[in-house]
């Protein structure tokens, strides 16, 4: 399969490794990938963010394989027509929590909604995210960015991980950015809020690059305990998300991006598939491991490794 000319074109100036976040990179993998089409079925999935973009191409292509959905948004007007879709592509359930995940108070009621089914998650996916060009603080004093893209995917990890333990393996899924190999964590800067010099894009990288690295410090303890923890990224998307906060980024990468279905399939495949059983603590693309970083001047120190997961237990 020969790559068209327009595509040549642009991996001119693209290393191969950024070459594969582009939508010819996933055709190029995809050729490779296993059918999903028997997998998944009745697998209990909590999935955030799931009213558009990646999370509703998630929550679609979940329901298809017969999921048992339970998606959180904040929307309220947006859950009846979400439910139906889901359970007429054949989820066997499918439950709508209404929660603002950039309020600790509400991710925390969420929680409680969970516990009190006293359901076993198979999945818990954290998607919900947004890319804030303008800095601003919740009503509970937090920056925006660090609320929603860290600290609520956090505590959802910690809140429903005694009902990820009664999965007979259960699995959590950050979904993080390629964004964040630009991006060495400053805690001094987390901590400020990104009080100053904040540029959106940034923040967005160094939230998620946080997240990951909670993600690779508590792997191995929560598999111990029979939960796998694991980050994707699902490479440059067209979502309504992009088209919204980076519109420059789109205007020159338009004829490379891919769809939200592409962008969410190593999701949907990470939450069903058998071949992912066992592993933690890995970062994947297009159902492959990849690196963590590109290179060592984006590793953060040890200390500040050590200072995230000091914040986050001060913080929550």
């Amino acid at each position: 399969m020969s790559e068209p000319k327009q595509y040549q074109v642009y991996q001119q100036f693209l290393p191969r490794e950024i070459w594969d976040f582009t939508a010819f990179g996933y055709r190029k993998a995809a050729r490779n990938f296993e059918s999903l089409s028997s997998q998944g079925g009745q697998k209990h999935i909590v999935l955030t963010g799931a009213n558009s973009g990646l999370g509703l191409a998630a929550a679609h292509a979940l329901a298809q394989l017969g999921a048992n959905l339970t998606l959180i948004i904040r929307d309220r007007s947006q859950a009846q027509a979400l439910q139906q879709e889901c359970e007429e592509r054949g989820a066997a359930q499918c439950r709508v929590i209404i929660a603002d995940l950039a309020l600790l108070q509400e991710t925390q009621q969420a929680i409680d909604t969970l516990l009190s089914w006293a359901e076993p998650i198979d999945v818990l996916i954290n998607n919900a995210g947004a890319l804030f060009n303008q800095r601003l603080e919740t009503t509970e004093g937090i920056e925006r960015s660090t609320a929603l893209l860290l600290l609520s995917p956090v505590k959802l990890m910690l809140g429903l991980r005694p009902l990820l333990e009664l999965s007979s393996r259960g699995r959590v899924i950050n979904v993080v950015s390629g964004g964040m190999y630009t991006q060495r964590l400053s805690m001094s800067w987390l901590r400020s809020g990104f009080a100053n010099r904040y540029k959106g894009p940034a923040v967005y990288a160094q939230a998620k690059r946080a997240l990951a690295i909670v993600t690779q410090e508590w792997h191995e303890t929560w598999a111990a305990s029979g939960v796998e923890l694991n980050c994707m990224h699902p490479g440059w998307a067209d979502t309504p998300g992009v088209q919204t906060a980076l519109p420059t980024f789109r205007r020159w990468t338009q004829r490379v991006l891919r769809t939200p279905e592409q962008g969410a399939d190593t999701i949907v495949w990470m939450a069903v598939s058998e071949q992912v059983a066992g592993i933690s603590g890995a970062f994947f693309l297009d159902r492959k491991p990849r690196r963590w970083y590109l290179n060592d001047k984006t590793r953060e120190r040890p200390t500040d490794r050590h200072a995230l997961l000091k914040y986050l237990d001060e913080i929550l």
